[in-house]
């Protein structure tokens, strides 16, 4: 068990939200695909007011996502946020190819999801890879570490180079069928100009998610531990099946 904490412990040191300057719409992805799966997901995030900032920051987000086979997964997303005002922020397609699949005499299955993105008016679009990867280990634990590489494209406002994000998340599965765990997500800049730990984005936090007739729901709270981060976020997601 202790091995287990430990290698645990060092995904996450390793492990950011895609973009979560304010309210964090983000996930702990993980590489799987499902030949058959056809499902819809809302999300919501709020990141209150704090020393940095002087007003709420709401998010929802809607994405549905389709299987083409059991290597690739599409997904489109819509996104709106609340800075006192109701906005689009993006939309943005993905597509997740699962070229590791975890075999029976292994634990490990890897991915790379590719993401694009337009967003509202002058602000760049955005590409970015994700290599996702995740380990099922005993006794129900799950591993997800994520790196990402992301780029700006199509404006003024766009900034050089590659920025550098990595995502973790350690989970158990309960009796019952719920599930609980801990996610952690850091940004840390261009390379090559990272800064310091404050400068960047680091967020931690618990999660709990399960079943409710025929809703799967999940809710989180992440901390900021850096100045670059909001000091609290909220999110709640609701995902249906067809």
């Amino acid at each position: 068990m202790n091995n287990i904490l430990n290698f645990s412990a060092g995904i996450l040191l390793l492990s950011f939200t895609a973009y979560s300057d304010a309210s964090n719409t983000s996930g702990v992805h993980g590489p799987g695909v499902k030949e058959d799966d056809r499902s819809i997901q809302l999300r919501l995030a709020l990141s209150p007011s704090d020393e940095n900032a002087e007003q709420d920051n709401w998010a929802s987000r809607l994405h549905y996502q389709y299987a083409f086979n059991d290597e690739f997964r599409g997904r489109m997303i819509l996104q709106y946020r609340d800075r006192g005002s109701f906005q689009y922020e993006y939309i943005r397609g993905e597509l997740l190819y699962n070229f590791k699949k975890k075999a029976d005499d292994s634990k490990w299955s890897s991915g790379v999801l590719f993401d694009i993105r337009q967003r509202r008016s002058a602000n760049p679009e955005m590409f970015a890879i994700n290599w996702t990867n995740q380990w099922d280990l005993s006794n129900g634990i799950r591993v997800r570490g994520i790196l990402i590489g992301a780029w700006e494209f199509g404006s003024d406002r766009a900034s050089n180079g590659t920025k550098v994000e990595t995502r973790g998340s350690v989970t158990k599965k309960l009796e019952g069928g719920l599930t609980v765990g801990v996610e952690m997500f850091n940004g840390f800049g261009r390379v090559g100009d990272f800064g310091s730990f404050n400068n960047q984005s680091h967020q931690m936090g618990p999660m709990i998610g399960g079943s409710l007739g025929g809703l799967k729901f999940e809710v989180r709270y992440l901390a900021g531990m850096s100045n670059g981060s909001r000091d609290h976020n909220f999110g709640l997601r609701f995902n249906k099946a067809f």
